[in-house]
Protein backbone atom coordinates (compact mmCIF):
# COMPACT_ATOMS: atom_id res chain seq x y z
CA UNK A 1 0.00 0.00 0.00
CA UNK A 2 1.58 3.46 -1.05
CA UNK A 3 2.20 4.98 2.73
CA UNK A 4 0.48 8.39 1.07
CA UNK A 5 -2.84 6.85 0.00
CA UNK A 6 -5.60 6.68 2.32
CA UNK A 7 -7.10 3.12 2.37
CA UNK A 8 -10.28 2.44 2.03
CA UNK A 9 -11.87 0.69 4.88
CA UNK A 10 -15.25 0.45 5.55
CA UNK A 11 -16.08 2.73 8.53
CA UNK A 12 -12.60 4.18 8.67
CA UNK A 13 -11.73 1.75 11.65
CA UNK A 14 -9.13 -0.93 11.16
CA UNK A 15 -6.72 -3.04 13.14
CA UNK A 16 -3.24 -2.02 13.54
CA UNK A 17 -1.82 -4.91 12.38
CA UNK A 18 -3.58 -5.21 9.33
CA UNK A 19 -2.06 -2.19 7.98
CA UNK A 20 0.99 -3.25 8.90
CA UNK A 21 -0.04 -6.29 7.28
CA UNK A 22 -0.81 -4.15 4.10
CA UNK A 23 2.50 -2.28 3.71
CA UNK A 24 1.66 0.54 6.00
CA UNK A 25 5.18 1.30 7.70
CA UNK A 26 5.38 1.77 11.65
CA UNK A 27 7.20 5.54 11.14
CA UNK A 28 3.27 6.31 8.84
CA UNK A 29 1.60 5.07 11.59
CA UNK A 30 3.08 6.79 14.25
CA UNK A 31 3.24 9.68 12.07
CA UNK A 32 -0.36 9.73 11.14
CA UNK A 33 -1.69 8.97 14.54
CA UNK A 34 0.04 11.80 16.74
CA UNK A 35 -1.95 14.75 18.26
CA UNK A 36 -3.26 16.34 15.54
CA UNK A 37 -2.59 14.00 12.82
CA UNK A 38 -5.21 12.87 10.17
CA UNK A 39 -5.77 8.85 12.28
CA UNK A 40 -6.07 8.28 15.99
CA UNK A 41 -6.13 5.41 17.97
CA UNK A 42 -9.20 4.58 19.04
CA UNK A 43 -8.13 1.18 21.44
CA UNK A 44 -5.42 -0.60 21.93
CA UNK A 45 -4.33 -2.35 18.36
CA UNK A 46 -7.28 -0.16 16.55
CA UNK A 47 -7.39 2.34 14.88
CA UNK A 48 -9.74 5.03 12.87
CA UNK A 49 -8.40 6.49 9.48
CA UNK A 50 -10.28 10.44 10.33
CA UNK A 51 -9.53 12.98 13.43
CA UNK A 52 -13.06 13.41 13.75
CA UNK A 53 -15.22 12.79 17.09
CA UNK A 54 -16.07 8.50 16.09
CA UNK A 55 -19.37 7.93 15.47
CA UNK A 56 -21.64 5.67 17.46
CA UNK A 57 -21.00 2.77 14.67
CA UNK A 58 -17.62 3.84 15.02
CA UNK A 59 -17.19 2.97 18.64
CA UNK A 60 -19.10 -0.37 18.02
CA UNK A 61 -16.32 -1.11 15.30
CA UNK A 62 -13.71 -0.85 17.49
CA UNK A 63 -14.84 -2.28 20.36
CA UNK A 64 -15.39 -5.61 18.39
CA UNK A 65 -12.16 -5.18 16.62
CA UNK A 66 -10.46 -4.72 19.95
CA UNK A 67 -12.61 -7.32 21.55
CA UNK A 68 -12.02 -10.23 18.61
CA UNK A 69 -13.39 -13.30 16.99
CA UNK A 70 -16.94 -13.80 18.28
CA UNK A 71 -17.55 -11.50 20.48
CA UNK A 72 -21.00 -9.83 20.63
CA UNK A 73 -22.41 -6.47 21.83
CA UNK A 74 -24.83 -6.63 24.43
CA UNK A 75 -26.23 -4.42 27.30
CA UNK A 76 -27.23 -0.66 26.44
CA UNK A 77 -26.24 -0.70 23.26
CA UNK A 78 -27.73 -3.94 21.92
CA UNK A 79 -31.00 -2.40 23.01
CA UNK A 80 -30.59 0.37 21.31
CA UNK A 81 -29.92 -1.80 18.38
CA UNK A 82 -32.93 -3.82 19.13
CA UNK A 83 -34.86 -0.20 19.05
CA UNK A 84 -35.08 -0.24 22.51
CA UNK A 85 -33.01 3.56 22.90
CA UNK A 86 -33.58 3.45 26.60
CA UNK A 87 -30.38 5.34 27.83
CA UNK A 88 -27.43 7.05 26.50
CA UNK A 89 -24.53 4.94 27.55
CA UNK A 90 -20.66 6.00 26.77
CA UNK A 91 -19.63 2.39 27.65
CA UNK A 92 -19.40 -0.33 25.25
CA UNK A 93 -20.52 -3.66 26.65
CA UNK A 94 -19.23 -6.55 25.06
CA UNK A 95 -19.27 -10.56 25.71
CA UNK A 96 -16.32 -12.86 25.14
CA UNK A 97 -15.64 -16.77 25.47
CA UNK A 98 -14.61 -17.76 29.17
CA UNK A 99 -11.27 -18.73 27.68
CA UNK A 100 -10.28 -15.27 25.98
CA UNK A 101 -8.06 -12.86 27.79
CA UNK A 102 -8.77 -9.70 26.58
CA UNK A 103 -9.47 -6.89 29.62
CA UNK A 104 -11.85 -3.94 29.92
CA UNK A 105 -10.43 -1.05 28.48
CA UNK A 106 -11.47 2.59 28.10
CA UNK A 107 -14.59 2.85 26.83
CA UNK A 108 -14.84 -1.01 26.15
CA UNK A 109 -16.48 -2.95 29.15
CA UNK A 110 -15.00 -6.76 28.42
CA UNK A 111 -16.99 -9.36 30.48
CA UNK A 112 -16.02 -13.30 29.43
CA UNK A 113 -18.76 -15.59 30.21
CA UNK A 114 -19.61 -19.63 29.21
CA UNK A 115 -22.95 -18.32 28.19
CA UNK A 116 -22.22 -16.55 24.77
CA UNK A 117 -25.96 -16.26 23.51
CA UNK A 118 -26.78 -16.40 19.85
CA UNK A 119 -26.62 -13.18 18.53
CA UNK A 120 -28.42 -10.98 16.17
CA UNK A 121 -26.70 -9.48 12.98
CA UNK A 122 -26.73 -6.00 12.16
CA UNK A 123 -24.82 -4.48 9.82
CA UNK A 124 -22.03 -6.98 9.97
CA UNK A 125 -21.71 -6.85 13.88
CA UNK A 126 -22.91 -9.33 16.20
CA UNK A 127 -25.56 -8.35 19.16
CA UNK A 128 -26.99 -10.18 21.57
CA UNK A 129 -30.87 -11.05 21.82
CA UNK A 130 -33.01 -8.08 24.12
CA UNK A 131 -33.48 -10.66 26.93
CA UNK A 132 -29.44 -10.67 27.28
CA UNK A 133 -28.79 -7.37 26.30
CA UNK A 134 -31.62 -6.41 29.20
CA UNK A 135 -30.39 -8.62 32.26
CA UNK A 136 -26.42 -7.58 31.56
CA UNK A 137 -27.72 -3.81 31.04
CA UNK A 138 -29.29 -3.73 34.48
CA UNK A 139 -26.53 -5.58 35.76
CA UNK A 140 -24.84 -2.99 35.49
CA UNK A 141 -26.81 -0.46 36.47
CA UNK A 142 -25.88 1.73 39.65
CA UNK A 143 -29.26 3.41 39.62
CA UNK A 144 -32.71 1.28 41.06
CA UNK A 145 -34.54 3.14 38.59
CA UNK A 146 -32.50 3.13 36.02
CA UNK A 147 -32.26 -0.68 36.38
CA UNK A 148 -35.93 -1.70 36.36
CA UNK A 149 -36.15 0.24 33.03
CA UNK A 150 -33.78 -1.55 31.23
CA UNK A 151 -34.42 -5.05 32.43
CA UNK A 152 -38.34 -3.90 31.76
CA UNK A 153 -37.71 -2.55 28.41
CA UNK A 154 -38.18 -5.39 26.24
CA UNK A 155 -41.25 -6.48 28.05
CA UNK A 156 -42.83 -2.71 27.76
CA UNK A 157 -42.20 -2.23 24.01
CA UNK A 158 -43.98 -6.43 23.68
CA UNK A 159 -41.36 -7.85 22.28
CA UNK A 160 -40.42 -10.41 25.67
CA UNK A 161 -42.49 -11.48 29.01
CA UNK A 162 -41.46 -11.64 32.46
CA UNK A 163 -41.22 -15.16 32.10
CA UNK A 164 -38.27 -14.89 29.32
CA UNK A 165 -36.48 -12.63 31.37
CA UNK A 166 -36.63 -14.42 34.37
CA UNK A 167 -35.71 -17.74 32.80
CA UNK A 168 -32.23 -15.91 31.42
CA UNK A 169 -31.67 -14.60 34.71
CA UNK A 170 -31.89 -18.20 36.22
CA UNK A 171 -29.85 -19.32 33.28
CA UNK A 172 -26.92 -16.96 34.48
CA UNK A 173 -25.12 -16.75 37.45
CA UNK A 174 -26.77 -15.77 40.67
CA UNK A 175 -24.32 -12.85 42.00
CA UNK A 176 -26.12 -9.80 42.50
CA UNK A 177 -29.48 -10.88 40.58
CA UNK A 178 -31.43 -10.73 43.61
CA UNK A 179 -32.80 -6.73 42.94
CA UNK A 180 -33.54 -8.26 39.09
CA UNK A 181 -35.98 -10.78 40.60
CA UNK A 182 -37.72 -8.22 43.03
CA UNK A 183 -38.08 -6.21 40.31
CA UNK A 184 -39.92 -9.27 37.83
CA UNK A 185 -42.13 -9.90 41.28
CA UNK A 186 -43.59 -6.66 41.09
CA UNK A 187 -46.58 -5.58 38.64
CA UNK A 188 -45.51 -4.58 35.19
CA UNK A 189 -46.53 -0.69 34.69
CA UNK A 190 -47.09 0.61 31.37
CA UNK A 191 -45.53 3.84 32.38
CA UNK A 192 -42.68 3.42 30.80
CA UNK A 193 -44.30 2.14 27.64
CA UNK A 194 -43.95 5.62 25.80
CA UNK A 195 -39.89 6.02 26.41
CA UNK A 196 -39.85 2.84 24.29
CA UNK A 197 -42.34 4.03 21.49
CA UNK A 198 -39.84 7.51 21.50
CA UNK A 199 -37.22 5.22 21.02
CA UNK A 200 -38.41 4.24 18.28
CA UNK A 201 -39.26 7.08 16.49
CA UNK A 202 -35.94 8.79 17.13
CA UNK A 203 -34.47 6.10 15.48
CA UNK A 204 -36.97 6.14 12.18
CA UNK A 205 -36.62 9.61 12.28
CA UNK A 206 -32.41 10.08 12.06
CA UNK A 207 -33.38 7.98 8.62
CA UNK A 208 -36.17 10.48 7.41
CA UNK A 209 -34.61 12.65 4.37
CA UNK A 210 -36.40 15.49 5.99
CA UNK A 211 -35.55 18.49 8.80
CA UNK A 212 -35.65 17.45 11.97
CA UNK A 213 -38.88 17.44 14.07
CA UNK A 214 -40.43 18.99 17.72
CA UNK A 215 -40.74 16.71 20.10
CA UNK A 216 -44.12 16.39 22.29
CA UNK A 217 -45.72 19.93 21.00
CA UNK A 218 -49.09 21.46 22.21
CA UNK A 219 -51.06 23.06 18.94
CA UNK A 220 -53.39 25.84 19.35
CA UNK A 221 -55.08 27.01 16.91
CA UNK A 222 -54.98 31.24 16.03
CA UNK A 223 -57.50 32.23 18.95
CA UNK A 224 -55.30 29.99 21.28
CA UNK A 225 -57.67 27.00 21.97
CA UNK A 226 -55.86 24.00 22.38
CA UNK A 227 -56.34 21.13 19.78
CA UNK A 228 -54.24 18.32 20.55
CA UNK A 229 -50.34 17.38 21.78
CA UNK A 230 -48.11 15.87 18.67
CA UNK A 231 -45.69 13.45 19.75
CA UNK A 232 -43.30 14.92 16.79
CA UNK A 233 -44.08 18.24 14.85
CA UNK A 234 -42.82 19.25 11.89
CA UNK A 235 -43.35 23.14 12.48
CA UNK A 236 -42.45 24.86 9.06
CA UNK A 237 -45.44 22.46 7.47
CA UNK A 238 -47.46 21.89 9.74
CA UNK A 239 -47.21 18.27 9.95
CA UNK A 240 -48.39 16.18 13.19
CA UNK A 241 -47.02 12.53 13.78
CA UNK A 242 -48.95 10.24 16.37
CA UNK A 243 -47.06 7.21 17.34
CA UNK A 244 -47.36 7.15 21.22
CA UNK A 245 -50.78 6.63 22.31
CA UNK A 246 -52.23 4.20 19.84
CA UNK A 247 -54.23 2.16 22.40
CA UNK A 248 -55.36 5.11 24.78
CA UNK A 249 -58.66 4.84 23.15
CA UNK A 250 -58.26 8.89 22.02
CA UNK A 251 -55.69 8.52 18.78
CA UNK A 252 -58.85 9.04 16.86
CA UNK A 253 -60.09 12.08 18.67
CA UNK A 254 -56.97 13.89 18.11
CA UNK A 255 -56.74 12.77 14.41
CA UNK A 256 -60.08 14.09 13.54
CA UNK A 257 -59.19 17.96 15.62
CA UNK A 258 -55.63 17.84 14.00
CA UNK A 259 -57.56 17.24 10.73
CA UNK A 260 -60.22 19.83 11.41
CA UNK A 261 -57.09 22.19 11.97
CA UNK A 262 -55.92 21.71 8.45
CA UNK A 263 -52.79 19.51 10.14
CA UNK A 264 -51.90 16.88 7.95
CA UNK A 265 -51.53 13.92 10.63
CA UNK A 266 -49.90 10.42 10.27
CA UNK A 267 -50.72 7.85 13.23
CA UNK A 268 -48.80 5.06 13.32
CA UNK A 269 -49.17 1.70 14.99
CA UNK A 270 -47.08 0.58 17.72
CA UNK A 271 -46.45 -2.87 15.51
CA UNK A 272 -45.56 -0.65 12.49
CA UNK A 273 -43.23 1.46 14.21
CA UNK A 274 -41.87 -1.03 15.99
CA UNK A 275 -41.42 -3.60 13.35
CA UNK A 276 -42.04 -1.73 10.03
CA UNK A 277 -39.84 1.51 9.77
CA UNK A 278 -39.09 1.48 6.04
CA UNK A 279 -43.33 1.71 5.62
CA UNK A 280 -43.35 4.71 7.86
CA UNK A 281 -40.60 6.44 6.72
CA UNK A 282 -42.18 6.51 3.23
CA UNK A 283 -45.41 7.83 4.69
CA UNK A 284 -43.78 10.64 6.78
CA UNK A 285 -41.74 11.86 3.61
CA UNK A 286 -45.03 11.34 1.37
CA UNK A 287 -47.06 13.52 4.26
CA UNK A 288 -43.89 16.08 4.02
CA UNK A 289 -44.39 16.45 0.72
CA UNK A 290 -48.04 16.72 0.65
CA UNK A 291 -47.65 19.31 3.48
CA UNK A 292 -45.28 22.04 1.52
CA UNK A 293 -47.95 22.44 -1.26
CA UNK A 294 -50.14 23.67 0.89
CA UNK A 295 -50.33 26.99 2.89
CA UNK A 296 -49.15 26.08 6.52
CA UNK A 297 -52.28 26.57 8.81
CA UNK A 298 -51.67 29.53 11.31
CA UNK A 299 -51.15 27.67 14.37
CA UNK A 300 -49.39 28.54 17.22
CA UNK A 301 -47.44 25.80 19.52
CA UNK A 302 -45.62 25.46 22.69
CA UNK A 303 -43.07 22.99 24.15
CA UNK A 304 -42.76 20.76 26.79
CA UNK A 305 -39.90 22.73 29.41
Amino acid sequence: MNAVEQPSIPDGVIRRRDLLAAGVSQHTLATRCRPGGPWQRLLPGVLLLANSPPTRRQRLKAAVLYAGVNSIITGVEALHEHGLAVSENEEIHILVAADRRVSTREFVRVERTKRLPQPMISQGLRFAPTVRAAVDAARFSQDATKQRMLLLAPVHAGLRSVDQLRSELDAGAQRGTAALRAFLDQPVEPALTSTVHEGWAHRIVKRLPLPRPEWNVTVYDPSGTRIAIADAWWDEVGLAWDFGNQRDGHARTRHAAFTKAGVITISTPLTELRDDPDTVIDALTAAFLAATKRPRPPLKTTRPH
